[in-house]
């Protein structure tokens, strides 16, 4: 981290900014040497506190180590010491985050189908997996921020899980104690304030995906206070019933109350349904790479089933309509079948 802010513009061009938060700025920039575009993440630690900092440099060197398909790859780091800034580069994803694309089907009242959904649910797994049991020996690394704000889509439709900035490590038989996440999708010992797992990932990817299929968190509050005792409750709406069971009991027994009784993400990638979308995959994709229709884009892929569904519901109340007619026919006098 001995760059200076001059070789981020001598290496790369500012072409937008793409997104701003409290922690900075995302530009979307274009390297001078290969022409690849990526997306520079621009951090502002002038005003950080000294623990603030410790997660910087932690993120960063998590996301340089982090060796997976599904995952955000890091590809070079920069330091402007005298402004206080520090300039992550990483891969560009242009189709934007989960948050964005399940937004965009409430407004527009479509559900997401259900392959869509199994194909999501089989990445994120592979990643969580991957964090969970094999990034590093003997640790396991919790993300602590799964939301579908952080799960970003690339142009041939597959899935990076991003913003790894309050990740922790954590011994096999070491329990977490920081309180950190997004409310929303934090799991309820986090919102108790109890020590925790990895299995907290685990129900907020619980949250993730039945969000997919509610597109809305499973529990909504305007406080958090109201979010803790909602969540104690239990008490979620039922999914919507176009979906099969074996998606609602996958997404009840991740968020489960009790952590020990959730499912490992090695498990659940074991799951017949699972398998059978990974298997539609070309090997070298193996194990989740890429949605199942790859040489559509996501909208196109969504807009193709989405069609198809209408077309059936228009069938079946033309049938409706067809044997409401028989009915008033058989009525009448005289009228034989």
């Amino acid at each position: 981290m001995d760059n200076g802010v001059s070789d981020v513009n001598k290496d790369y061009i500012f072409l937008q900014l793409i997104g701003q938060g409290s922690f900075g700025k995302v530009h979307k920039v274009q390297s001078r040497k290969n022409s690849g575009v990526y997306a520079c993440k621009e951090i502002d630690y002038s005003t950080m506190k000294e623990k603030e900092k410790e997660l910087l440099v932690h993120e960063v060197n998590t996301m340089k180590d982090m060796n997976h398909e599904n995952v955000v790859k890091y590809v070079d780091r920069y330091l402007d010491k005298s402004r206080g800034k520090l300039f992550m580069i990483m891969e560009y994803c242009e189709n934007g985050d989960l948050a964005k694309y399940i937004k965009r089907h409430k407004n527009e009242r479509r559900y997401i189908s259900e392959d869509k959904i199994w194909s999501v649910i089989c990445q994120l797994l592979s990643v969580m997996d991957y964090c969970h049991n094999h990034a590093r020996p003997n640790q396991k690394i919790i993300h602590r921020d799964i939301k579908p704000g952080n799960v970003f889509l690339t142009k041939d439709g597959s899935l990076k899980v991003g913003d790894f900035g309050l990740c922790r490590l954590i011994d096999d038989d070491e329990h977490a104690k920081t309180n950190v996440g997004t409310p929303l999708y934090m799991a309820p010992e986090i919102l108790q304030k109890q020590s925790y797992t990895e299995k907290a990932d685990i129900w907020s990817l619980g949250c993730v995906f039945y969000e997919l299929a509610a597109l809305q968190p499973p529990y909504v509050a305007t406080n958090l206070e109201s979010l803790k005792v909602k969540v104690k409750t239990g008490l979620r709406p039922v999914l919507p019933v176009q979906y099969s069971q074996d998606l609602k009991d996958l997404i009840d027994s991740m968020l489960s109350m009790s952590p020990s009784n959730r499912p490992d993400a090695s498990k659940m990638l074991q799951l017949q349904r699972v398998q059978e979308i990974a298997g539609r995959l070309t090997p070298q994709m193996a194990p989740v790479q890429q949605l199942p229709q790859r040489t559509e884009s996501v909208d196109e892929i969504i807009e193709r089933l989405n069609q198809k569904e209408i077309e059936l519901q228009v069938r079946q109340k033309k049938l409706e309509r067809a044997q409401m007619e028989i009915k008033r026919k058989e009525g009448r006098p005289g009228y034989y079948m």
